[in-house]
């Protein structure tokens, strides 16, 4: 197998792992969201929010390692990306399908996550999220730019 087509599958591997970290994140996140409008405003809703909170920020680190595993393997190929990816067609649209999956998948998160925090209890009792979710919006603007680079529209 050659280089390029091994980093090609690397890059669809590690758009797989983010599909599904993006989909864990989602999960909780609605599942924040039935927390929030379910009306209860007792103890436990900021604890539980929290601990929700803090699943979705390891989610988020893992997703960080992958995003910095996917440009470094990227920027690795990209002299060559243009002619090679010619030539493994198949390949190239199976990994900008998978960046639209992570774009679909990040839009979800964004329009459930500004609807729940119009829905929080007392700012202060929550943890700040803001800086997390810019962190994913930048790692996906990264990967729209693969997906112009590699001839996606």
């Amino acid at each position: 197998m050659d280089n390029f087509l091994l980093r090609l599958k690397i890059l669809d591997g590690i758009l797989e792992t983010k599909v599904n970290l993006l989909k864990q994140i989602l999960s909780i996140t609605e599942n924040q969201r039935c927390v929030l409008t379910a009306g209860s405003r007792g103890d436990s809703v900021p604890t539980l929010l929290a601990g929700m909170n803090d699943e979705k920020q390891k989610l988020i680190e893992t997703l960080n390692e992958n995003d910095k595993v996917f440009e470094r393997t990227y920027h690795e190929i990209r002299p060559v990306f243009e002619v090679e990816a010619r030539k493994r067609e198949g390949l190239v649209r199976r990994i900008q399908d998978g960046i639209k999956r992570v774009t679909a998948l990040d839009t979800r998160i964004r329009v459930l996550e500004a609807r729940n925090s119009a829905e929080r209890p007392a700012a202060k009792q929550m943890p700040d999220t803001k800086s997390a979710r810019k962190r994913v919006a930048l790692i996906y603007e990264k990967n729209k730019n693969f997906h112009q680079i590699s001839g996606g529209g």
